[in-house]
């Protein structure tokens, strides 16, 4: 089963956090196809406006430029929002050890921020993307949950704290 067979109430809004990065801006464009409302979220810092500027004329589309850091925002951004798809986070490994402070307050006050905002907003469900670096140094395959190393670089850290 695609995901095209999955089905939502009609007139559906989903929020997409990260929406103009690589995988955000795919799920805003899939969303559209089957017929829902997108707003996407996105503070552009590394995410692309090149990867949504086809989706700017479309009259079910709505950016804001802003950023998951500021709770006001983020509120704003749930606001009618049925589904929350939170792409948004700083993702390199190597910058995560040079600016472990600024990862700390993207990659959880930010998403805690967003999860407070569709908590006060009554979403109906929260997506939160995670990643593989949550397994750390675990060197067997394939990766389990319940079976995890240590957490290496403050981006795994990050994530792993994001799913608590």
């Amino acid at each position: 089963m695609g995901y095209q067979n999955v089905s939502f109430p009609e007139n559906s809004l989903f929020l997409v956090t990260g929406g103009a990065g690589f995988i955000g801006s795919n799920l805003c464009e899939a969303i559209l196809k089957m017929g829902y409302k997108v707003r996407c979220l996105d503070d552009l810092s590394t995410g692309k406006q090149t990867n949504i500027d086809m989706l700017m004329d479309n009259p079910n589309y709505e950016f804001i430029k802003g950023d998951i850091k500021d709770f006001d925002t983020c509120m704003k951004a749930c606001d009618g929002v049925d589904y929350v798809l939170n792409q948004a986070a700083w993702g390199s490994v190597p910058q995560s050890i040079e600016m472990s402070l600024l990862y700390c307050a993207n990659n959880i006050m930010g998403t805690l921020n967003m999860m407070e905002a569709a908590r006060q907003n009554g979403l109906k469900k929260f997506v939160y993307a995670s990643s593989s670096s949550v397994y750390g140094d675990e060197p067997n395959l394939p990766k389990k949950e319940g079976r995890e190393g240590n957490l290496l670089p403050p981006y795994a850290v990050c994530k792993m704290c994001d799913e608590e």
